[in-house]
């Protein structure tokens, strides 16, 4: 369920929905989508973006998993 207007203003400390959509990309790096209610977001998506800030969540892509981009001039 979506984050309440009240909620919301809680986290952020903001009433307008531009000002929570600012916090949210200067604070947690994250360009939530928004509507004219404020920003569209549930109480478990807020805390894994917490987590992922604070460093809790692993990481989704090790260097091993990324496929490897092979340059003109290496050989193979």
């Amino acid at each position: 369920m979506r984050l309440s207007a009240n909620r919301l203003q809680e986290i952020t400390h903001r009433r307008r929905a531009s000002g929570q959509v600012a916090w949210f990309r200067q604070k947690l790096g994250a360009d939530v989508p928004f509507d004219k209610h404020g920003p569209i977001l549930t109480e478990t998506a807020y805390e894994k973006l917490l987590e992922k800030r604070l460093g809790i969540l692993p990481s989704s892509e090790t260097s091993e998993d990324r496929p490897r981009i092979r340059l003109k001039y290496e050989q193979a």
